[in-house]
């Protein structure tokens, strides 16, 4: 079968690249041809429209910072990477209007419309004007979006009937599949997102780092409050470590890095402990059984705390950030976390050799 992808490939993210990689190398290890497809922008909700200064306070968010001008040269090396290399690396921007066997929308936030993008809200993310035969998801996720907004915004009865025209429908999370019941009347499948469901061990790259290290992952405005800053160096410093942030400059850190995808997973797979506050942090700390602790925000809570519900990992919670290393120093049990990982990954190639034929 010709299959297409439509995900959040085209976004900067590290997270975003390696799950598109993750479903396209499953989906072609099953015998398919597979193509990316750009994401087509729709209406700018008034609520999350993109306003004339939307970039300059992003911008000034990220460099409002201590070093500025550090801060800007590790976006600016981040962004032309990937524009340069990682993106045609993955096969995003080949732009195509060919007919697909079918279409498979998903991982990632392919559902949130509660956000603001550049491609708003766009109903081809939910099936509309595919040139396809059929279309379903994989573990697609609504994020911040709620049943709540969608009534507010007056959009769950056209989203529920796009979906409704779903072949099959895979969601990531509780949240996801609540609001496709009440929109739809059926369950979906729920699925792990493609970074746990695929291996990969040919393509991860170790980093040639001597000595022992503390892997911050987080994004660009994050994760410098006070007394979080505090208690990660506190922690560090007391198990001797020296500190890692991946592609956003901290003055407190002891080195940024810019690594290729592949080998941010070799970092996180060297990694002594990991902090982060993101999804993908989350998922690449229990691919690899590290000891980890996760800062939950309000834009990611969904997602996150299903996550780790899912794999008995909610107590690596930081609810207060005094209890970082406690938490930091509570075991693993890791045999229970690759027994699901490894059940899911099964679970995987069933939904998608099933629904793709």
């Amino acid at each position: 079968m010709k299959v297409g992808i439509l995900s959040m490939q085209q976004i900067t993210n590290y997270g975003s690249f390696l799950q598109a990689y993750g479903l396209k190398s499953i989906i072609e290890g099953l015998g398919h041809e597979v193509e990316f497809i750009d994401i087509v922008p729709g209406e700018q909700l008034s609520q999350y429209r993109i306003g004339r200064f939307h970039k300059f306070g992003l911008l000034w968010k990220r460099l409002f910072v201590k070093h500025p001008l550090r801060q800007l040269r590790c976006t600016l090396k981040l962004h032309k990477r990937f524009d340069k290399e990682f993106k045609p690396e993955l096969g995003v921007g080949v732009g195509n209007n060919s007919h697909f066997d079918a279409v498979v929308i998903g991982s990632d936030e392919v559902f949130n419309i509660a956000q603001t993008t550049w491609f708003g809200f766009s109903t081809q993310l939910f099936g509309e004007g595919l040139n396809a035969d059929k279309v379903l998801s994989y573990a697609g996720c609504f994020g911040a979006t709620t049943l709540g907004i969608l009534k507010e915004l007056n959009l769950h009865n056209k989203i529920g009937g796009l979906l409704k025209q779903f072949s099959a429908i895979s969601v990531r999370d509780e949240n996801s599949a609540n609001i496709v019941v009440e929109l739809t009347g059926a369950r979906p499948s729920l699925n792990v997102d493609p970074v746990i469901a695929y291996g990969f061990e040919k393509e991860i790259r170790l980093p040639e780092h001597k000595g022992r290290y503390m892997l911050v992952y987080t994004y660009p405005g994050r994760m410098n409050k006070p007394d979080e800053v505090l208690a990660i160096k506190k922690y560090a410093r007391s198990k001797g470590l020296r500190i890692i942030s991946n592609a956003n400059y901290f003055d407190w850190v002891d080195e940024v890095i810019t690594p290729h995808p592949f080998e941010v997973l070799g970092y996180f797979r060297r990694a002594e402990c990991i902090v982060t506050d993101t999804f993908h942090g989350a998922v690449m700390s229990l691919k690899y059984n590290k000891p980890f602790s996760v800062i939950v925000r309000g834009m990611n809570s969904n997602k996150l705390t299903y996550l780790l519900e899912q794999f008995g990992l909610k107590q690596r919670i930081v609810g207060n950030i005094s209890k970082l290393a406690t938490i930091m120093e509570q075991p693993v049990g890791y045999d229970s976390v690759n027994a699901i990982i490894d059940v899911e990954k099964e679970c995987t190639i069933e939904y998608l050799k099933d629904n793709l034929q």
